[in-house]
């Protein structure tokens, strides 16, 4: 007999739950044959209304009740509206980090005119720049740049310190925050789009996990910042284990 672990999904009151009467059949979002094709545990459970599926060892990203559709005044609207809502809400969530060391002014502009056009775009844009940048990166300059993309949020982050590391400005961006992903580049990167839509198809098409995905140099690198949090309190940085990076390979 199977034991429920403590990490689990009960579809019992989801709104995407398939039923035949009090019987759960399948999952309206096809997540249950994708999780069943992942090898993940599927339990049968029953309580004193339905039988009902239970993920086991997972959280499903597409659990949601009702209430959840209250904020779109949709908790009373037709099932196949409330899929189309998910749908478009679901994508990967992410921020940007760019140091500017490697980076011409040019070669930033090219960049942002590629994340404009992505189809998933950044949560936030944050440039990193050093006091010794700041005659190529003023911020007059960067604020006009970056304003031409007005869909995007955008921060400037000044180091004035030259011995505080682009390592540790990130350490303290994603301890500091609660990004779901961080995408980290330390130079330009030709794969950026690539390596993006690759992590959404990952964790939003195919309902699987990754640690860092990376392009050959590493200087385009997208992980958990929940990871990250949690292995940075247990003294453990997981940018630092080669063992736990996925190079992107478009072949």
């Amino acid at each position: 007999m199977s034991t429920i672990n403590s990490v689990h999904t009960a579809c019992k009151n989801c709104v995407f739950a398939k039923y035949e009467e009090i019987t759960q059949t399948d999952c309206h979002l096809n997540y249950i044959n994708i999780f069943k094709n992942n090898n993940i545990e599927i339990l049968e459970a029953y309580d004193e209304t339905h039988e009902f599926n239970i993920i086991n060892n997972k959280k499903c990203i597409g659990y949601r009740e009702n209430k959840w559709f209250d904020q779109f005044g949709l908790t009373n609207a037709e099932l196949i509206d409330k899929i189309n809502k998910y749908n478009e809400l679901n994508y990967l969530h992410y921020v940007v980090i760019i140091n500017l060391q490697n980076y011409s002014i040019q070669e930033l502009e090219a960049s942002l005119d590629e994340i404009n056009t992505l189809q998933y775009k950044p949560q936030k844009l944050i440039l990193v720049r050093y006091v010794d940048d700041r005659l190529e990166f003023g911020y007059d300059k960067l604020k006009s740049l970056l304003e031409k993309y007005n869909n995007i949020q955008w921060r400037i982050q000044t180091i004035l310190e030259k011995t505080f590391s682009y390592e540790m400005v990130l350490h303290t961006i994603v301890t500091t925050n609660k990004y779901r992903f961080i995408i980290s580049v330390t130079s330009p990167c030709e794969q950026l789009s690539n390596i993006i839509n690759y992590a959404n198809q990952i964790v939003h098409n195919d309902l699987k996990t990754f640690n860092i995905i990376s392009n050959n140099d590493k200087t385009c690198i997208i992980f958990s910042g929940s990871v990250y949090r949690y292995a940075s309190a247990h003294n453990e940085n997981i940018l630092m284990d080669a063992t736990l990076y996925e190079l992107y390979n478009p072949g």
